[in-house]
This record gives structure tokens, C-alpha cells and sequence, in this order.
């Protein structure tokens, strides 16, 4: 199903609002519980007990609303670090104090993860646009502290990038999984995560003179 053939329109009225966001709500867990081929736009009007054609106001398809749905989560996953780093100055602290509002922002949506990632099985362009995009903000936003000496300059930023964006991914797994961590224990996480990235990994061998 092409992207462009799949078009949504905003409510325009707050009774519109209330059904446009029952059916998001909606969406958006069955998508994360279901998947997106074995949902289907009866599916969704069943369980957000909207009227038939309703659903159609609002969107072309279901593919209409992941869409959206997708382009909701980017913008507020981003939203989320853009408040948490206000008045930072140093990579460091910027590197620090979003990986940590990613790893919040999953743990109060834990199904952000399911909805992202199903965009795989939705169209792998979709996928990679999703990703292609959050790569090419980050390299945006770190090349001015490559510029300034705070980044290695021996290393592709967009490398970079995605390393970055893998240990925000993973370790925000690593969080979930313990269900109920305590916010000392997300903190000594990321305080880890970010010994990696002052450090490195490797540590050169030393030679022992025989």
C-alpha cells in the first residue's frame, strides 16, 4: 500500500477530538499487541465503538493511522529530550540527560516500543525512514561539538549517530525488563552507559617486558 495513498484529517470540533483520540488510543494498542497485518479498520471500530464510517473521517486506511501514530511517537520522543537537555552546554551532559528522558518516556509507554518496531513488518521504507531521519538530527546537532574538539574528530557522526541511538534503544530495554526499577536504578544505568561512551570500551594492552 503506497505511503501517499494514505492520508488522515484533524477533528476539527472536541467531539471530534474525543472519537479522533479513542480511535488513536485504540490503534495504537492493537497495532503494539496484535501487529499491524492482523489488525484490521473493523478491528479498530469494534473495540473503539465508533460508528463505521467514522473511522473514514479521520483516516484513509489503517496504514493513515500508523502513520500518524508513528510520526506522534517521533515527535514526542523527541519533545521529551529537547525539554530534558534545555540549558545544557557540554555533549556530555546533553548525551546524559536524554538517554535518561528516553528511558522515562518507554517506561511511561512501554508500547512505543511495539508500535516503532512493528514499522518493519509495516514497509521496511517506513522503518527506515523512521531511523534515516532520527540519524540525521543527531548528526546535526553533534557536529557543532566536533567542530569544537568535545566529539573525536576521527569518527564518522553518523556512525556515531546510530551507536548512540543503539545504546538509547537497548539500554531503555534493559530498564523495561526489570518492570518496576526504582529511579536509583536508572540513574547508576545510564551513569554506566555513559562510562562507555567517556571512555570507550577497549582498553589499549600494555606490554610487559619479558
Amino acid at each position: 500500500m503506497p505511503v501517499d495513498k494514505a492520508d488522515f484529517r484533524l477533528p476539527r470540533t472536541k467531539v471530534g477530538q474525543k472519537t479522533f483520540d479513542k480511535i488513536i488510543r485504540t490503534g495504537r494498542k492493537l497495532f503494539a499487541n496484535n501487529g499491524f497485518q492482523a489488525t484490521s479498520v473493523n478491528d479498530i471500530i469494534a473495540k473503539s465503538k465508533v460508528a463505521a464510517g467514522t473511522f473514514y473521517i479521520y483516516f484513509d486506511n489503517k496504514l493513515a493511522l500508523y502513520l500518524y501514530l508513528l510520526e506522534q511517537y517521533k515527535t514526542s520522543i523527541r519533545k521529551a529530550s529537547a525539554n530534558a537537555i534545555v540549558g545544557l552546554t557540554t555533549r556530555r551532559e546533553i548525551e546524559r540527560e536524554g538517554l535518561k528522558a528516553f528511558i522515562q518516556y518507554v517506561r511511561r509507554d512501554p508500547l512505543a516500543y511495539k508500535v516503532v518496531w512493528e514499522s518493519l513488518f509495516v514497509d521496511f521504507k517506513i522503518f527506515r525512514d523512521y531511523y534515516e531521519s532520527f540519524a540525521a538530527s543527531y548528526v546535526y546537532h553533534l557536529k557543532k561539538f566536533a567542530d569544537n574538539g568535545e566529539i573525536r574528530g576521527d569518527v564518522d557522526l553518523e556512525t556515531v549517530a546510530y551507536v548512540l541511538m543503539g545504546v538509547s534503544n537497548f539500554v531503555g530495554l534493559q530498564i523495561l525488563f526489570r518492570n518496576e526499577a526504582e529511579e536509583a536504578e536508572v540513574d547508576r544505568v545510564v551513569d554506566e552507559a555513559m562510562k562507555l561512551l567517556d571512555t570507550g570500551l577497549f582498553q589499549k594492552r600494555v606490554s610487559i617486558p619479558s
